[in-house]
């Protein structure tokens, strides 16, 4: 098992109470929601930021703003 360290954080009292309510509910605890919803979101940034970095790098693609320039330039 990984070491812990403790986080804190403020969230919207909405988002609060909907955690409170999904764990009350399922019988989640809610740092085992807080981790998993973290290491998901995490992972979606990484998975984006590799995937831009991939069109940057492949030879015949241009992003989107690019062409848009192009576009508007008339070529």
């Amino acid at each position: 098992m990984s070491k812990s360290a403790a986080f804190a954080t403020k969230l919207p009292t909405d988002l609060k109470d909907q955690l409170d309510e999904v764990c009350e509910r399922f019988g989640y605890r809610k740092n085992f929601i807080v981790e998993q919803a973290l290491r998901e979101k995490l992972e979606d940034i990484l998975d984006a930021h590799d995937l831009e970095q991939a069109v940057k790098e492949a030879s015949g693609f241009q992003d989107w703003q690019g062409i848009k320039k192009q576009m508007k330039a008339g070529k």
